[in-house]
């Protein structure tokens, strides 16, 4: 009964460990965030409004073409081996045909037996 007494004790000392570093964490990146927002706000609040019209509405295309270019082209290929005299069907199977010295047949890949 002991063990189990000391055992929840120091969990709750690592969890309250746990949340306060991740207050300190949580801090942190708040700050960081709201020195980016006025650093953000300092550079857009200097264009004049028709500055600021054609920067919103070239982001606006920007993030569209980026957007439609994700929907109708993939941005990796499966690139195209050349399949040799393999099929779908030789996964799971021996790599080599069975020796005619073998008196039982290969059940595992010729890659994992040890010489």
């Amino acid at each position: 009964m002991m063990n189990l007494f000391k055992n929840n004790r120091s969990k709750e000392a690592s969890d309250k460990a746990n949340d306060q570093l991740a207050t300190v964490l949580a801090n942190r990146l708040i700050k960081v965030q709201f020195r980016i927002a006025q650093y953000l706000n300092a550079w857009f609040n200097a264009y004049s409004v028709k500055q600021k019209k054609w920067i919103l509405l070239l982001s606006g295309v920007l993030i569209a073409s980026i957007l439609l270019t994700g929907v109708f082209s993939s941005f990796y290929s499966i690139p195209l081996w050349s399949q040799g005299n393999y099929t779908s069907a030789h996964i799971g199977m021996a790599s080599e045909e069975p020796k005619p010295n073998f008196s039982k047949h290969q059940l595992i890949d010729s890659l994992t037996i040890k010489k």
